[in-house]
């Protein structure tokens, strides 16, 4: 099994098999149903933490978003997709605890 074009551990193919497939196209749907990212992501005054790869196919749409959002950190990885970000938590994580470090408790 491939997701987001990287293999799948077999632990992680089981427990990705057991989410509800009529409750997550239903959440897609309901999202369709709401205001959209131009209307939200310049009301969202908080801190922000966006990251993605630079080989990530929503790469793009990420440093759209940042534009529109007032209080947003930004951090990429050079040359890696969508699911090489996720997996590779020693690099993610330094910047989360950097982030979470900054933010008025």
């Amino acid at each position: 099994m491939a997701l987001w074009g990287e293999g799948v551990s077999p632990t992680l193919k089981a427990r990705l098999l057991t989410n509800d497939a009529e409750a997550m196209a239903a959440s897609w749907m309901g999202r369709m149903d709401g205001p959209g990212l131009d209307e939200v992501l310049p009301t969202m005054r908080m801190p922000c933490l966006l990251f993605v790869g630079e080989a990530d196919g929503a790469y793009a749409g990420v440093k759209e978003c940042i534009t529109h959002m007032p209080n947003v950190t930004f951090v990429s990885f050079p040359g890696l997709k969508h699911a090489e970000t996720f997996f590779h938590s020693e690099l993610v994580l330094p910047h989360v605890m950097k982030f979470l470090a900054s933010v008025p408790h």
